[in-house]
Order: structure tokens, then C-alpha cells, then sequence
């Protein structure tokens, strides 16, 4: 069974902090009134999470509870990389129009930020940042994006799409070591660059659930990475910071909502 290594702090990190919705507020205009903690960018190279309320993302958020002390659902079920004017590069589930297409660019697709604005199918989002400076990832991107030796993201979603469906004999992938797809994505991007997301744990097995446990819970860590590696940082693309954003949770409790 794929366990996430707890942290030992008892304090959650105050640089996530709880952006309220307004009154009958979308998700991209929530987006849209987030600032630049720490002075960096979040709409570039940060990372976003959904928590959606279809059938779907219900199972998925409940699939995490493994990855949970308390055994709760997650309140995430996809997440992906913001590239900046409305876009990210995720790993779907759905195949999308053409399922011919998923092989050769390892399901990696760009999505479009507007399609994830209704805040009744969307209720749970958060974008976090975690490096200052990580120049190299959109290289990266399509370099995973054209070799499925480093990860092979079609296996992977098979492995979900059975449990999604509820195809007879197919088993939480989570218990198994199998990641969901667009989390491994996002983890492999990262370690790419020199981005540890999830310590003590394989970026194959990650989840969204585990990347917010990471970003709440493992400040000490990503601090004690910025001063042990501050010498190799200055000379390279990359620069390691605290975890930092935003996030709303509308549905704290996995619901469905067709």
C-alpha cells in the first residue's frame, strides 16, 4: 500500500493561506484576485489543484483517503502546471475526441483554465508555488511530453480508468503504487528540474492529495532545502522556496454533483 512519509510538524504552513470566494464568485474570477506571495508569480510554473464533484473526481477523492491519517477524502481529484494566459499542462483522464492521439504525446494535453470555471463542478482550488526560480519547465513538459520511458502515463491512466469505471477486479491504484496520472506528471516535471515535491516519496505514486499534504505540512523541509542547497541555487535555473498560495474549498466533504 503507497503510504506518503508524515511530517513531524504539528503547525500547517501559513504561507497556504485561505482565499475566500466572493458572492457567486467563478473560479477564474477568483483566479484572477490572487496575488504574488514572496514576490513570485503564480500564474507561471505554479501549480493548481482541483477538487470536482462529478462521479469521476468523487471516486478519485476518495481513492486519496489512503494518503490521509484521518482516512478522509481528498478535497483534490486532478491537478496540473500554470503556463501562464489561461493554460496548463495536465494529464487528463478522459481522452478527449481523438484517443489516438494520447500514445504519442504520453497524454499529455494543454488545457484551458476556462473550461474548470464553474465553481459547482470545480468547488476546490489551489495554486501553490514551490521553487522561486525553475526556468527549465516547460522544456521539460515537452520532453516528458515526447518520451514515455521516463513515465508511462497511458499505463497509468488505464490503471485509474478501470477504477473509475468500476471495472470488475480493478483496485485503488493508490494501493497498488500507481499514481494518478496528471500528479506523476507534475512530480516528474518537477524533479526534472530539481524540485522535490513529495519527500519520501516516488514520483510514479503521487497524487494530488499527497502534493497538498507536502505544501501544508513539510515547511521544514523545503526550508532546510533552501539553506543547505543556497551555493548550487545561485548558479543554477533553479531556487527553492517555501510553499506558497492560495486556495478555496467549497466542498470540504467529497459529494457528487451531476
Amino acid at each position: 500500500m503507497t503510504r506518503s512519509m508524515q511530517s513531524a510538524s504539528t503547525t500547517s504552513n501559513t504561507s497556504l493561506v485561505r482565499q475566500p470566494e466572493l458572492a457567486n464568485e467563478t473560479n477564474l474570477a477568483w483566479l484572477s484576485r490572487l496575488g504574488a506571495p514572496g514576490g513570485v508569480r503564480l500564474d507561471e510554473n505554479g501549480i493548481i489543484l482541483l477538487g470536482g464533484s462529478s462521479l469521476a473526481s468523487f471516486r478519485i477523492r476518495v481513492a486519496q483517503s489512503v494518503m490521509r491519517r484521518d482516512l478522509f477524502p481528498s478535497y483534490w481529484s486532478h491537478c496540473g502546471i500554470l503556463l501562464g494566459k489561461g493554460l496548463f499542462a495536465t494529464v487528463p483522464l478522459g481522452p478527449g475526441r481523438d484517443i489516438s492521439a494520447v500514445p504519442p504525446r504520453n497524454g499529455v494535453e494543454m488545457s484551458k483554465l476556462a473550461d474548470y470555471d464553474d465553481p459547482k463542478r470545480y468547488p476546490n482550488v489551489a495554486v501553490i508555488r514551490f521553487a522561486r526560480r525553475h526556468d527549465d519547465v516547460g522544456q521539460h513538459i515537452e520532453r516528458l511530453k515526447d518520451d514515455r520511458s521516463i513515465v508511462d502515463l497511458p499505463a497509468m491512466m488505464l490503471r485509474w480508468l478501470g477504477f473509475v469505471w468500476g471495472v470488475g477486479g480493478a483496485p485503488n491504484p493508490l494501493n497498488d503504487g500507481v499514481g494518478l496520472p496528471s500528479a506523476a506528471f507534475v512530480e516528474t516535471v518537477f524533479a526534472m528540474v530539481g524540485c522535490e515535491l513529495t519527500p519520501g516519496l516516488s514520483s510514479r505514486s503521487s497524487c494530488p492529495e499527497a502534493i497538498w499534504q507536502s505544501a501544508k505540512w513539510w515547511r521544514a523541509f523545503y526550508e532546510s532545502d533552501i539553506v543547505t542547497n543556497a551555493a548550487v541555487q545561485a548558479q543554477d535555473q533553479y531556487q527553492a522556496m517555501t510553499p506558497a498560495g492560495f486556495f478555496v474549498i467549497r466542498q470540504p466533504a467529497a459529494a457528487i454533483l451531476e
